[in-house]
């Protein structure tokens, strides 16, 4: 979530942003290996132990600088058949709060953005819509950006500026964080109109107003709201109990579950980089639980689980989400230094995007896929690795500041951890598994 880094969006929204820094942990760790770790464990809950350790050292390590009280993580090996999570911490900052469990609950950010992707692309296994059509096919009434197609939407090469780093919704986000924005209301801060003129980019950029555009998109062409959308299409095929999506404010049996969320990224934004007073500095160290999630949209709004999270990934790669016409599509790749298609990324050119995902080229294990999402309180990443077979998703209860967000790091060790070794299963995949 610099030149050639995966974003050029450095204010603090940031959802999903995917930083330079994080490419160099990921060639410095997997170059390097872990012989300092521990040998491997043969027990489930050995290895629980071993993981939950790594955990602990990191909120020990990182509570102050990051505002973090607890952290969530899940390894899968095998084609998702064995698994093992860990948690630490607990769900508040300021003070002792509850334990995290493995069911505590968190905003995943734009990890959203691929399951948008992935609805787009279900229509158009359906027949109801082509990725090749244009937000003027469907939306006539942006004009500006009639001729922008919808595979440009999701691939972020549309031009379209970003609403989340407006100075006009930032200033709102800071002093109104209930404030609900429809779909139409979001664009708006992006959309060119005589008094509104946020600049627009060529090749590849990092802008939350292209998924929310998808998302109307998707409710147009298929007669249905997101959340039905993502419910039928993704959550219940996949098995993702503990996953949900609210166009507004979030029910209070979901926010019960959430852990609290800290902001602690008080930056300028993308289109005032040079600013005096950063825009949401007055939301330092506010617990972002309860803020309306609708200025995330289908940009960055599905509260989930570690957990849940990698069913998502597994239940992509395994080809269960889409056919393969469209599994393929969603996995092309545009190199995010030119805007280019490429057919993979290599050491020249490490860093690429799909539709909604991301890839990055590193020595050794070749082509990783992964991504962190970002909202106002929370992180979620996930890794995968294809030459092991080995997803790993780490969830963190904050925004840290930029240049300080070592979640990404956690899960490359849990990745050290586990890998080339059989990991215990933590068991049937019921609602059972979590009493």
């Amino acid at each position: 979530m610099g030149g050639g880094s995966m974003t050029t969006n450095q204010g603090a929204p940031g959802i999903g942003r995917i930083r330079r820094s994080l490419l160099g942990v990921l060639a410095l760790g997997l170059l390097l290996g872990s012989g300092a770790l521990p040998a491997a464990a043969s027990s489930r809950e050995a290895l629980r132990a071993e993981m939950t350790k790594a955990l602990q050292e990191y909120l020990s390590e990182r509570r102050k600088v990051e505002m973090i009280s607890g952290v969530s993580a899940f390894v899968s090996l095998k084609d998702g058949e064995t698994g093992i999570s860990a948690v630490a911490g607990t769900t508040r900052f300021f003070d002792s709060g509850e334990r995290v469990t493995r069911r505590t609950l968190y905003e995943i950010g734009s990890n959203t953005k691929q399951m948008t992707a992935a609805v787009l692309l279900q229509l158009e296994a359906k027949g109801l819509l082509d990725i090749e059509q244009t937000v003027g096919d469907w939306l006539p009434q942006y004009k500006a950006w009639a001729h922008v197609s919808i595979r440009r939407l999701l691939n972020m090469t549309s031009g379209i500026p970003t609403y989340t780093e407006a100075p006009r919704f930032m200033d709102i986000q800071a002093s109104r964080p209930n404030q609900h924005f429809t779909p139409e209301q979001l664009i708006a801060f992006a959309y060119p109109t005589r008094t509104n003129r946020l600049p627009t980019s060529t090749g590849w950029f990092y802008s939350n107003t292209n998924y929310i555009l998808a998302g109307m998109i998707a409710e147009k062409a298929s007669g249905r709201s997101m959340k039905q959308l993502y419910q039928s299409g993704i959550f219940d095929p996949l098995y993702m109990k503990d996953s949900y999506y609210e166009p507004r404010v979030l029910p209070e049996s979901v926010i019960a579950r959430m852990s609290s969320g800290y902001f602690n990224n008080p930056t300028c934004g993308e289109y005032d980089p040079d600013c005096s007073v950063p825009p949401l500095a007055p939301l330092v160290g506010k617990d972002m639980r309860r803020a309306d999630v609708s200025w995330t949209g289908a940009a960055g709004g599905v509260v989930s689980t570690p957990r849940d999270l990698q069913r998502w990934v597994r239940g992509l790669f395994g080809g269960r989400v889409l056919p393969p016409k469209q599994l393929k599509e969603m996995l092309e790749l545009v190199s995010t230094a030119t805007g280019e298609p490429i057919r993979e990324t290599t050491a020249e050119d490490p860093r690429g995007f799909g539709l909604g995902m991301a890839a990055v080229h590193v020595p050794g294990p070749g082509q990783l896929w992964f991504y962190e999402g970002m909202t106002l309180g929370y992180r979620a990443v996930y890794f995968y690795f294809p030459k092991d077979d080995l997803v790993v998703t780490a969830i963190a209860n904050s925004q840290a500041p930029d240049g300080q967000d070592e979640l990404p790091p956690l899960a490359l060790r849990l990745y050290e951890i586990v890998k080339d070794r059989p990991a215990p299963d933590d068991g049937p995949e019921a609602p059972e598994d979590f009493d």
